[in-house]
């Protein structure tokens, strides 16, 4: 629930910041603490959002019930980018950087109370109520979680790396590459973003049947791959200038980043035991995008300038897909295991004997 309120409370503050005409230097400073607030929140949701859909899931079908969460963020981007078209189509030049810009951000605030009042809906996940009862929760998870799982968040944290920077290669920098090195306009860019995003959205499930059916390992192999071998058309096609080219490249792109995030929804539930899950799978999550997801933009933008080339980025990428496969393919098998991990017997004996 705090999450929620962060979230919606930081945004709705960006739609109401004062400009830098009127406040000056403390306009930029607020907008990066409100922006510290609001990744702090996501990086708090996302995690714990897996586990729990994880934790209602059938054990054959946990990718695809996992497919819904970046299913509602790939949602929320293609939402996102409709707002922004429709503004930039109905709104001049002049009423869109005095007030248009506002709109969506103030739309947080009616979207935080709807989030909020169906959070307080739901109830624990059977698994955590059960290591609740048994009083196995961890008094403290993060110093257990980095005594037993510090390799496991390596390993996983190599894949999520590629989770990441391909999420926000497709997602956030590719709508500045359509017009820097493909020169559409501002609001076709948006078009190609959004049609990509809606096109992401709806093959999440079927990544996620994909990956129940074939297991974690065959959906990591088969994400890096595609990746590698995609990632460099998929630039050259964005950068011809032409609207079909561009909407086919981007696709390309989706596919791998797709794959990527519906396999990683699934890991970081399943390397981890409950007790600690939400706590380990945190902290992979957000070490990787800090690192990777975070940086992508700006470290796009410095290749393409210090090499002079517009296709740089895409090896970039190619170059984390083979640390994502090192990383990935060190993970055992999860795609069958059980997430209520229940003490036995004799733990839950002797457990029982501590609390009294």
């Amino acid at each position: 629930a705090m999450t929620i309120l962060l979230m919606a409370a930081a945004t709705t503050l960006i739609g109401v910041l004062p400009t830098y005409a009127a406040i000056g230097v403390m306009a930029p400073i607020l907008l990066t603490l409100i922006r510290c607030a609001q990744g702090f929140s996501a990086g708090g949701e996302y995690a714990g959002a897996c586990a729990y859909l994880m934790e209602h899931a059938p054990d054959h079908k946990r990718a695809w019930y996992g497919s819904f969460v970046p299913v509602s963020t790939f949602s929320a981007f293609a939402a996102a980018a409709v707002a922004a078209y429709a503004l930039e189509a109905s709104l001049s030049a002049e009423a869109m950087s005095s007030w248009g810009w506002r709109v969506p951000f103030l739309i947080a605030a009616p979207l935080g109370l709807v989030g909020l009042y169906m959070r307080n809906k739901l109830d624990e996940t059977p698994a955590f109520q059960a290591v609740t009862e048994e009083h196995d929760v961890a008094h403290s998870p993060l110093k257990e979680t980095l005594r037993n799982h510090g390799a496991a968040i390596c390993c996983l944290g190599a894949f999520v790396s590629l989770t990441a920077l391909s999420f926000y290669m497709f997602t956030t920098y590719f709508a500045t590459y359509l017009q820097v090195a493909g020169g559409l306009s501002r609001a076709m860019a948006l078009l190609v973003s959004l049609i990509a995003l809606i096109f992401a959205a709806a093959i999440c499930p079927l990544a996620g049947q994909y990956s129940d059916r074939v297991g974690r390992r065959a959906t990591v192999m088969t994400a890096c791959a595609l990746l590698i071998v995609a990632v460099y058309p998929s630039f050259l096609m964005a950068s011809s200038g032409g609207f079909a080219a561009s909407v086919i490249g981007v696709m390309l792109l989706a596919i791998g980043a797709v794959l990527c995030g519906v396999v990683t929804a699934a890991l970081l539930s399943e390397t981890f035991p409950t007790r600690t899950r939400y706590t380990a799978s945190a902290i992979t999550y957000n070490m990787a995008y800090t690192l990777f997801g975070g940086t992508a933009p700006l470290v796009a933008t410095w290749l393409i300038s210090t090499t002079g080339s517009n296709l740089s980025p895409a090896f970039y990428l190619m170059a984390v897909a083979v640390l994502a496969l090192a990383g990935g393919l060190a993970l055992p098998e999860t795609s069958r295991i059980s997430l209520h991990d229940v003490p036995g017997p004799e733990k839950k004996h002797a457990l029982r004997t501590a609390a009294l």
